[in-house]
């Protein structure tokens, strides 16, 4: 379980972990001093001094990562998640920072709304980074007031998982935005080729459920990358799946177009043959939905080669109740904030696709740029935004977990890395077995 502290300027030496932050070069066995939330001194062996020692002997310590993209229950939806859930989940899955999106009940689509997300949100050492809705209520109609959502704390736009469902609106917030400095976060798909449930192919054909084409959202990601480069505004496409929209993305941002684009951890994952395996497993009903293999390696090749800036958890968790009914009267999307990184690391780490520090840029550096925020650098002097992890396999169990979800396809699998907490400047939420060692 995890446990939330105050250090309140109290000292802190971390001792003997990896530490790695590839974008300052660092990679190596070394002791953190913490005072007043900054690091005070960094290198091998450290002499204790006054505050507490904590031994992390085999753990990995990295800058804070960010997940762009989350939804949570509250308000409206706590039995999904509230925010201190969320947030406690974020924080055992090794996140600092969370991009939430909007849909909530009512959408957070006004300066009152995120208010009461800041707010509720306070005094988390996980901390929130609001996305607001891009139209009002999230209906893809009529523009919401952005000045307002940006004066009130907006890091980026978003219809979630309905998208911009039309040129015209999408051209119209894409020109609002971009005089804020503000992504719009876009999940482009044709509604005219949706209704479905799973991927239109050997998924749709044995499981006899209607299928979801691969052109779907082809047709809408080109559609998208040609409205941001007519206006030249910066536009985010979120959740890839598909070997063409990728490479779509992949042109565009050789033309420079000021486009970006991330993947799901789901899909560096599953295909749709783990679907048909699963026995309509929980955690598997996904918007997009898993594709092929060859997607699944275009993906990982798009993740090598820069055309996509980010991993994200998608975490869109669903309680007991939602979940206790037909595969096709669940709700899409999975429970994943607390398995994201141990499966990214089984996937792509420990099969060879992808060295560590690339996977830890795609988590830290990758979603910052995005956002249009300054990287978060281990060094002296710098504010404490810290993640902690454990370098040895565990077994996934939702009940012990800290979401209310239980919507998670990792269920009793062995992941290879596993979350011990965050610190972010005076606060800190870490793994009890650590928290105990501190005294505030």
């Amino acid at each position: 379980m995890m446990k939330e502290l105050n250090l309140r300027g109290n000292a802190l030496l971390l001792k003997g972990a990896r530490v790695l932050d590839p974008g300052a070069g660092l990679d190596g066995v070394m002791d953190l001093r913490i005072l007043e939330g900054r690091i005070a001194e960094i290198g091998p062996a450290l002499k204790a001094g006054t505050g507490a020692v904590i031994d992390l002997s085999g753990a990995l310590i990295t800058p804070g990562l960010v997940d762009l993209r989350a939804r949570f229950g509250e308000p409206g939806q706590e039995e999904r998640e509230t925010l201190a859930t969320g947030l406690k989940a974020a924080a055992a899955g090794g996140f600092a920072e969370v991009c939430v999106l909007p849909e909530t009940t009512p959408p957070i689509d006004d300066a009152a709304g995120l208010e009461f997300w800041r707010t509720r949100a306070a005094g988390h050492a996980a901390r929130l980074l609001p996305v607001a809705c891009v139209t009002r209520g999230g209906s893809g109609e009529i523009l919401a007031d952005l000045a307002e959502l940006v004066d009130a704390g907006a890091v980026a736009f978003s219809d979630g998982n309905r998208g911009l469902p039309g040129a015209h609106a999408l051209r119209g917030s894409l020109l609002y935005a971009r005089q804020f400095g503000r992504p719009i976060f876009q999940l482009s798909a044709d509604e005219s080729l949706l209704g479905g449930e799973v991927h239109e192919g050997r998924a749709s054909l044995f499981s006899g459920l209607k299928g979801i084409p691969s052109i779907a959202e082809d047709i809408a990601v080109y559609r998208d990358i040609r409205c941001a480069e007519y206006e030249n505004a910066p536009l985010h496409l979120q959740l890839l799946s598909t070997r063409e929209s990728v490479q779509l993305l992949r042109e565009a941002r050789e033309r420079g177009v000021p486009v970006s684009g991330d993947v799901g951890v789901h899909h560096m994952c599953f295909t749709e043959e783990d679907f048909l395996a699963s026995d309509y497993g929980p955690g598997l009903r996904l918007q997009p939905p898993l594709r092929t293999e060859e997607d699944r390696r275009a993906l990982i090749a798009a993740l090598k080669d820069g055309t996509l800036s980010a991993i994200v958890s998608d975490h869109r968790p669903a309680d007991f109740d939602r979940m206790d009914r037909e595969f096709s009267y669940r709700p899409f999307g999975a429970s994943s904030l607390e398995t994201c990184l141990g499966a990214a690391v089984k996937a792509l780490v420990d099969t060879g696709e992808l060295n560590l520090a690339r996977l830890v840029e795609l988590f830290s550096d990758g979603p910052r740029r995005v956002l249009g925020r300054p990287a978060v650098r281990i060094a002296a002097g710098q504010k404490v935004c810290l993640s902690l992890f454990r370098s040895q396999s565990w077994t996934y169990r939702r009940n012990a977990g800290q979401s209310r979800g239980v919507n998670s396809p990792w269920e009793g699998q062995e992941l290879p890395m596993s979350g011990l907490g965050v610190l972010n400047g005076d606060l800190a939420c870490l793994d009890e077995s650590l928290a105990e060692l501190i005294r505030v």
